[in-house]
């Protein structure tokens, strides 16, 4: 007889751990009100693939194996998932040891990178620029890194995990002391995983100190060296607190400002609206775009540890429970790597790392 497990959560973590378990000959069943891809963080449209983690070579060594998972899952479904556009990450003027040990990691794995001092980056890269009053700081280039559709890769995950006769249930759940609520009825299984992202603070009050976040995505029409295909790559500025993507789908140019939204803010952009963080921030970084409208805004969630590694643990009292989350703005694309890993520890094949313990 086979292994029952119950995941609840449809999102890329979730899905990510029920394909695995699908994939290991486990019966599985996911339970999310909403069908993959449509609803929560998991429904943007798009979010980035890069391996450089800086001192952290746990999740590099992730990452990079979450890219050959996705490259293979877009083989196994026919999607396209990823574009190679690269990835630049833009380090602080004084202090480069992020940039330095990330690009040791990488040559360790073998994965090109290119470490740029400072002034190269915007003669390699013409819509860059350097409009602040600090000089440009340690820039690090990854050729193969990328961006992923996001949407798409929600759905080539569940039409994985369903071909692998994972059951997707469109149904609400609560937890019971960890046991599954669903339509009135307890739902058992050998094996149960929360992986519910954002609601898990409303699900499980005072279990975790994880906070759900919100971040919005602004558009801005694709411009001079911005057009599409122009070539830009993706890009992490850690030097002013941004992220952004070319224009890769069908809202143009994406730039993420490292600002809190509040939960109850529209959608969709305002008149005058645009943050003054957006505008100085591109005004002196994207300088091709310093005039270009707001078309599109884009809610970006996430599930914030105070130390953003992820959540990996027991329910407490309960060994066939388990608590998966804390992607903290960064797990999407570890996504199928993760799931394994996950996988894994709930199988007792290795030990969950303490620093994914509940907090």
């Amino acid at each position: 007889m086979s292994r029952t497990a119950l995941v609840v959560g449809a999102g890329v973590f979730g899905l990510s751990v029920a394909r695995a378990l699908a994939l290991r000959s486990w019966s599985v069943r996911v339970v999310d009100p909403n069908e993959p891809g449509t609803q929560g963080p998991s429904s943007a449209e798009t979010r980035i693939l890069r391996c450089a983690h800086g001192a952290e070579p746990w999740y590099t060594e992730l990452a990079h194996r979450a890219t050959a998972a996705w490259r293979a899952l877009e083989r196994e479904s026919g999607r396209r998932l990823l574009l190679p556009t690269g990835v630049l990450t833009l380090g602080p003027p004084d202090d480069d040891a992020w940039e330095r040990a990330a690009a040791a990691h990488l040559a360790r794995l073998a994965v090109p990178a290119d470490v740029l001092p400072g002034g190269a980056m915007s003669r390699r890269f013409p819509g860059f620029a350097n409009g602040f009053e600090l000089s440009d700081g340690t820039a690090l280039f990854e050729p193969e890194a990328g961006v992923l559709l996001a949407r798409q890769a929600v759905t080539a995950l569940a039409e994985s995990a369903a071909e692998r006769s994972a059951v997707l249930l469109r149904a609400a759940a609560r937890p019971d002391g960890g046991t599954a609520v669903v339509e009135g009825e307890p739902c058992r299984a050998d094996l149960t995983v929360w992986a519910v992202g954002t609601a898990l603070p409303a699900l499980f009050p005072g279990l975790t100190t994880v906070r759900p976040v919100r971040q919005d995505s602004w558009y801005l029409p694709p411009e001079g060296p911005w057009a599409a295909g122009a070539g830009q790559p993706a890009w992490l500025d850690r030097a002013h607190g941004c992220y952004g993507i070319p224009a890769v789908g069908t809202h143009g140019v994406k730039v993420v400002p490292d600002v809190e939204t509040p939960p109850g803010a529209p959608a969709d952009p305002v008149p005058a609206e645009d943050p003054e963080a957006l505008r100085t921030y591109v005004r002196a970084r994207l300088p091709d775009l310093a005039d270009s409208p707001v078309t599109h805004r884009e809610v970006c969630s996430y599930a914030l540890t105070a130390d953003e590694h992820f959540l990996l643990d027991r329910y407490p009292g309960r060994s066939d429970v388990w608590i998966v989350g804390g992607d903290s703005g960064h797990g999407f694309k570890h996504g199928p790597a993760w799931g394994e890993f996950v996988c894994d520890v709930v199988e007792g094949r290795r030990a969950a790392p303490r620093r994914f313990a509940l907090r």
